[in-house]
């Protein structure tokens, strides 16, 4: 054999070394392809399906949470009502029937005090109860505490019955707010007769809020005879049987004063006035013959 034959079939043989294993290359190359497709559509196929049970489970959680009684509120805890009675709050509040996620407790601290001007204030607190302590009952459970307002004064404004509290604001005499023994005329209340002056807002007039304020708090025993003219303010019968006008805003102490002053002087001079004004306690002013 030749040199050149010897090197044909090298040759040959080097070709068909090559063409196997470009062969195999070929064949290796698609396979793998076709593993990490089958791989991503099962990944694909999975996230899918997890998925799809996430929302059937959300749906089937909202569906439980809207239709199960237990988050319903149908009753509440109510804490400091002595005259207004519990159900009156409750049903203020527009709880009965409402669900616990609509519970917004502002929107029905308003409610209540709108409903009920008896009451100070109001406070809410709703929230679902662990089913541990439920015990079977309702989870969703709210607490009402409320503080009512105390009067200081009962106002007659022909016929028609007012409360007035120490900060001036006005609500009817009612059956959920009746007088209580020593509201009127006692050491509960006064009570004040005559055209009831109001602000704007509604309240009992600041110069008035305030000449009662001062009068209470110089401790004058004056409630069954108190009352209010326009264009005077406050007139009160003294125990000497005097009409004594002391009219209103700050001073009331003063005023009384000189209404000792003056009255020390009248009796010594054995003078009965048929009124004392005493509204300027620079200048006193007293009556023999008027009413007024």
């Amino acid at each position: 054999m030749t040199e050149s034959q010897r090197r044909r079939r090298k040759k040959k043989r080097f070709e068909a070394a090559g063409t196997i294993v470009l062969g195999r290359t070929r064949v290796r190359r698609p396979s793998k392809i076709r593993n990490l497709q089958f791989a991503i559509c099962n990944s694909q196929f999975a996230i899918r399906n997890l998925l799809l049970l996430s929302l059937v489970m959300v749906a089937a959680g909202a569906l439980w949470l809207a239709l199960d009684d237990r988050f319903y509120i149908y009753d509440a805890n109510v804490v400091g009502a002595v005259r207004v009675s519990p159900d009156e709050v409750l049903r203020a509040s527009g709880l009965p029937g409402l669900h616990i996620l609509w519970a917004r407790p502002a929107e029905i601290e308003a409610r209540i005090l709108a409903a009920l001007p008896t009451l100070e204030s109001a406070r809410a607190v709703c929230r679902l109860q662990p089913p541990a302590l439920s015990a079977g009952l309702p989870v969703a459970s709210c607490i009402i505490t409320v503080m009512e307002r105390q009067p200081r004064v009962m106002w007659d404004e022909n016929g028609q019955l007012w409360w007035i509290d120490a900060d001036g604001v006005i609500f009817p005499v009612s059956p959920s707010f009746p007088p209580v023994e020593g509201d009127e005329g006692g050491a509960e209340s006064w009570l004040v007769r005559g055209p009831l002056p109001r602000d704007e807002d509604g309240r009992l007039d600041e110069r008035m809020r305030v000449a009662l304020a001062e009068l209470w708090a110089t401790g004058a025993d004056v409630s069954p005879s108190l009352s209010y003219v326009p264009g005077r303010g406050l007139v009160l019968t003294d125990e000497r049987g005097w009409r004594v006008i002391v009219g209103q805003g700050p001073g009331m102490d003063r005023r009384l004063q000189v209404l000792e002053w003056l009255a020390a002087d009248l009796e010594g001079r054995g003078l009965t006035p048929r009124f004392v004004d005493v509204r300027f306690s620079d200048a006193p002013y007293y009556s023999l013959t008027n009413d007024w």
